[in-house]
Order: C-alpha cells, then sequence, then structure tokens
C-alpha cells in the first residue's frame, strides 16, 4: 500500500491496531527488500513508517535495528548513533540495542562510550555471553587486563563450548606476557573450531612475541594454507617486531676500512698530504628493514669510536700503545641521509691530517655503532648494531 492510502485511511475511517500492526508489518517487508537491494535511503523511510504505525511493537524494534544498519552501510554513522539511542528510549529493556550502539563506539575508537553501553547491557541481560566478551574486549584495548580477563572467565563459565571466551583470554595473556597460558586458552580455542583462523593469527601474534619465529612462521603458513588472508597478518607481525639489524656495510667514497694499525692518513686521500687538512668519508649502512628517518638522520644516534677490544675483531691498534702521530675521527657524524626505499643511511664523517703532515690511523679499527629505532619503534638488534672494517657486523 503506498504513503498516499496509508494518509487517506487515516483521514477517512477508523482504523483499529490490528490493521495498524498489519500496515508497519508490511512497511517493514518493503523495507527489508529494499535494504537487500542496497537501495538504504528508501528502505530508512519505509523502516521510520513501519514503525511510526505500530510503536512499542516487536514490528518497531525490529524496524529500529534494520534502520540503524542501512544508515551505517550508507556512511551515516551519526544518524545510526542517534537511531539506537531513540531505540533504547523507547525499549530500554532491551540489551541488544546498547550492544549494538556499543559496537559502533568501539568500531569509532570511543572505547569509554563503548564501555557504558556494554556495561548497560549486561545489567539488563548479565548472562549474555557476547555482551560480556564485547565489555572483555574494551577492558583490553583500555589495558585493563585483570577486567578483562575477569570478563572472559565469565564468558567460558557461560558459554564453555564456545570460542570467545578462550580467545578473549589468550589475547589478554599475550597482552601482560604469559605466554605458556596465552598458548594452552588459544589452542583450546582452535580444538573447540579448527575452522577459527583468528585464533591461529593470535597464536602466531604468541609466538612472535616469544621470538619463538619457528612456530610463528608455522602459523602463517597454516593460514596459508586454508587461503586465508590472515597469513599476510601473521608475516607483517613478525617483520614489525623482528629487531633491525645492519645487513651490509660499505663505504660509499673511498674510505679504505681494510688498512691496518699505522696507516698513514695521507694514504686514504691524496688530499690529507697537507698540514691539518680534512677530508669527508661516507659509509653507507643497510639495513634489514626500513627504519624511522628522523631516528636515522639524528647524528646523535651513531657513535663512532675506536675499537675497545670488547668487541669482535680485537682493540683499536691490536692493542698496542698509540703512537703520538695518532689521529682520530670525530665521534658525531658530520650528517646522515637515509634513503627510506633502500632501507640505506650514508654516514658522513671527517678525517683530519695532524699538524706535523705525518698522522696515523687504524683505519680497520674505527667502530661504528647506531642507537636509533625501525619505522616501528623498535631498537636495534644488539648482535648486529656495530660495525668496523675488522670485524665486520657485530
Amino acid at each position: 500500500m503506498s504513503a498516499a492510502n496509508i494518509n487517506y485511511l487515516f483521514s477517512a475511517i477508523p482504523v483499529s491496531q490490528s490493521q495498524l500492526d498489519g500496515l508497519s508489518n508490511r512497511a517493514l517487508s518493503r523495507g527489508i527488500d529494499l535494504y537487500m537491494k542496497q537501495n538504504y535511503g528508501d528502505a530508512v523511510k519505509e523502516f521510520r513508517r513501519a514503525a511510526g504505525l505500530s510503536p512499542f511493537s516487536e514490528n518497531a524494534a525490529k524496524a529500529y535495528d534494520f534502520m540503524a544498519r542501512a544508515y551505517l552501510l550508507d556512511g551515516d554513522t551519526d544518524a545510526a548513533i542517534k537511531t539506537y539511542k531513540e531505540a533504547i528510549r523507547i525499549y530500554p529493556a532491551r540489551d541488544a540495542f546498547r550492544v549494538s550502539l556499543g559496537d559502533i563506539y568501539y568500531k569509532q575508537g570511543q572505547i569509554s562510550e563503548a564501555e557504558v553501553e556494554y556495561t548497560a547491557a549486561i545489567k539488563l541481560n548479565p548472562n549474555s555471553p557476547d555482551s560480556r566478551y564485547a565489555l572483555g574486549q574494551v577492558y583490553l584495548n583500555s589495558e585493563k587486563y585483570s577486567e578483562a580477563e575477569a570478563e572472559f572467565k565469565k564468558v567460558v563459565s557461560l558459554s564453555p563450548q564456545s570460542t570467545i571466551g578462550y580467545y578473549g583470554l589468550g589475547q589478554t595473556y599475550r597482552k601482560t606476557g604469559d605466554y605458556k597460558d596465552a598458548i594452552t586458552q588459544l589452542e583450546k580455542a582452535i580444538t573447540l573450531d579448527r575452522s577459527f583462523d583468528n585464533g591461529l593469527l593470535e597464536l602466531g601474534y604468541t609466538y612472535a612475541d616469544m621470538g619463538d619465529l619457528d612456530n610463528a612462521n608455522s602459523m602463517a603458513d597454516t593460514l596459508s594454507a586454508k587461503g586465508s588472508s590472515l597469513a599476510g597478518d601473521v608475516t607483517d607481525y613478525i617483520y614489525e617486531i623482528t629487531a633491525p639489524k645492519f645487513l651490509m656495510v660499505y663505504s660509499a667514497n673511498g674510505f679504505n676500512d681494510s688498512l691496518g694499525p699505522g696507516t698513514p692518513v695521507s694514504s686514504l686521500d691524496s688530499t690529507l698530504s697537507a698540514s691539518q687538512a680534512e677530508k669527508s668519508f661516507t659509509m653507507r649502512f643497510a639495513f634489514t628493514k626500513g627504519m624511522d628517518p628522523s631516528s636515522v638522520q639524528n647524528p646523535f644516534n651513531w657513535w663512532i669510536s675506536r675499537a675497545s677490544g670488547t668487541n669482535a675483531g680485537g682493540a683499536y691498534n691490536w692493542g698496542m700503545s698509540i703512537p703520538s702521530t695518532e689521529t682520530s675521527i670525530r665521534a658525531i657524524p658530520v650528517s646522515v641521509i637515509y634513503d627510506p626505499e633502500a632501507f640505506s643511511a650514508d654516514v658522513t664523517f671527517k678525517a683530519v691530517q695532524n699538524a706535523a703532515g705525518d698522522g696515523t690511523i687504524d683505519p680497520s679499527h674505527i667502530m661504528f655503532r647506531f642507537y636509533g629505532k625501525d619505522a616501528y619503534g623498535k631498537a636495534m638488534d644488539l648482535t648486529a648494531d656495530e660495525y668496523s672494517g675488522i670485524s665486520e657486523i657485530v
């Protein structure tokens, strides 16, 4: 029946509530048909008509829910929030509307608002595992780990055959560093549902956090074999948390770091023959992953020194006494330029001749070290954050 005919009925003849309920039901059905056809604008009109014809009824409750979903799919989140708030005002005892509104807030990153709605839903229905799981996720997001653990344990007690409680506990224990307990809970979730790919994903994350990259990669392989796109998430996470290393180091403009103790400074470059002459050299450092440009290009995150002997390759001048002719290289580079595409940094420093023009140096025991971070804020791997010509990368 068209809207014009409905309006005529209101004005021309008395209408019973049962007739209005029937008209509401037909409007709801039309709205659902339009919703399925992705005609959300017209669907909303029908849902609002259904709610108006039979307020406080089950048809109206369904209409509000579909209306809010239609707004969300049409990209109007504010209208969806207003619709659920209106539904809550009319149906204050329905926990489902609280949960749906909480879900919107959670996805919008409005965590405190989501917590309010999920808490209200639980007060209305304390035995809802879904509401308690949602509240647990809010606590997890807010780093309220003990509260999250308590909610997920309640989920397990309410629904022991469901994966979500064990999964939530696994997430919580991973965040708190209780990796053994995390693995136990996640394996329970996967045992209950072999198709639960998010469990495998979280298990991969857990192994990666433990530094067990073999098992982490195994989870990625399992997901890949299942055709799951989550395999890439595990691989990306492994890449993200793996500490960066020096991959390769070499001179970009002729600094010969294979020369040993007693090397005349002038042999590094003919321009260094003159008294107190200076010459800039550049060493190129390639990293195993993308770095934070501001961290790499900060000269104070680099340190150039004489090898101390505690490093691989021995001490400067092989530990022998340093001659009076020995010159030094300044500890802080002149400049550092980072290439984000090549994951490499050009570190420029100066070699200086002494006043007598007979300076010596031990290029093979000049140690370079980087103290900065990668693009994910991860510090350097201490097994590969130093370089000298004699010890290579250590």
